[in-house]
């Protein structure tokens, strides 16, 4: 499920064109990042969980804009290296996360993390 749902985002940005396609792939790396925040903060995490996910959204974020501004090969690491934080973090069921959640993300990342791979050459053309 995780996969469609990624197709229909890279379909979507793709129609944007090279740049905003870049972009809203960064923004989205982001996004994913933010939801496990999210998570955290409505199921009542301690603070400890707060601020792993918190460093988690600068990580990812880091990631993303390095990946606008200098190559889009680091966008795609982004993306697969959030698998690690789905599964590594996120994939023994954390109270707070739903069991659901983290299959479908590892789905979306691997998706979206190939499809920059794919279209790197594309993606890198100067603003």
């Amino acid at each position: 499920m995780g996969a469609l749902l990624a197709g229909g985002l890279a379909v979507a940005a793709r129609r944007r064109g090279p740049r905003r396609e870049a972009q809203i792939l960064a923004i989205g790396l982001v996004v994913a990042a933010t939801i496990y925040g999210v998570f955290a903060a409505v199921g009542g995490a301690a603070a400890r969980w707060l601020g792993i996910e918190t460093a988690g959204v600068l990580l990812y974020g880091a990631v993303a804009w390095i990946g606008l501004r200098r190559d889009p090969l680091w966008l795609a690491a982004g993306w697969l290296l959030h698998i690690a934080w789905d599964v590594g973090l996120h994939g023994a069921a954390t109270a707070f996360v739903p069991l659901w959640y983290p299959p479908l993300c590892v789905g979306f990342d691997l998706a979206i993390g190939l499809w920059v791979m794919v279209r790197r050459r594309d993606l890198s053309l100067p603003t």
